[in-house]
């Protein structure tokens, strides 16, 4: 177990879940180009750049794809063994890493279209607040990221299982979160060709990476 000295209380970490399978699509999504870039960088450098504190990007069976598409961002990759048991596995993971944290951002690596003006202003909302879990919306539904405060909920994603990812604790500390307001970037992930036929159909340059 990694205990974080006292002077990284005050931290803001994000952790990037980055070890889907694609099932769906039969290829990787994560190395999937927009406009030129991968999807997974596109989702991580938000958070890198806004430069709160580390970045940990969790990965599953395309360890090397995703490291190559980050290459150049200052993110520490953290392989995930136990993958294929689901999102819980991947939280778990990552939680040796940002112990000693005042909270997490929570991002998906499918999530490529968040803005790094959307994180600052979550912040903001849980510095105001004074801690708790901040969740961004757009016409109604809830999105990612998610901000935490790490300590009071940590038991709680130690003891996750299987594919529900953090939604049972934010479910069951219902009384502490507050919503901010986000733009379709909160919402929108690449699961299906479906998704990708929308991004064409918006002016994209949707193209699988080579190898």
């Amino acid at each position: 177990m990694i205990q974080l000295p006292t002077s990284n209380m005050n931290t803001i970490c994000s952790v990037i879940l980055a070890a889907g399978a694609s099932r769906r699509l039969g290829f990787s999504k994560l190395t999937l180009r927009i406009d030129g870039e991968m999807v997974v960088r596109r989702a991580v450098a938000p958070f890198a750049e806004a430069n709160f504190g580390e970045v940990i990007v969790v990965t599953g069976s395309n360890v090397p794809g995703v490291a190559e598409a980050l290459k150049g961002l200052s993110v520490r990759i953290v392989h995930n063994e136990d993958h294929l048991k689901g999102m819980s596995s991947s939280v778990k993971a990552a939680l040796s890493y940002v112990r000693g944290a005042r909270a997490i951002f929570f991002h998906l690596g499918d999530k490529p279209f968040v803005k790094k003006e959307l994180l600052h202003a979550m912040l903001d909302r849980y510095r105001a607040a004074g801690g708790g879990i901040i969740v961004p919306v757009f016409e109604g539904l809830k999105g990612h990221p998610v901000l935490m405060s790490f300590t009071p909920y940590e038991a709680d994603m130690e003891s996750l299982e299987g594919d529900k990812g953090l939604r049972e604790v934010i479910e069951k500390y219902a009384s502490d979160v507050l919503f901010i307001e986000g733009d379709e970037g909160v919402l929108f992930d690449i699961d299906t060709l479906e998704d990708i036929e929308i991004l064409k159909e918006r002016g994209y340059k949707v193209e699988k990476s080579e190898g």
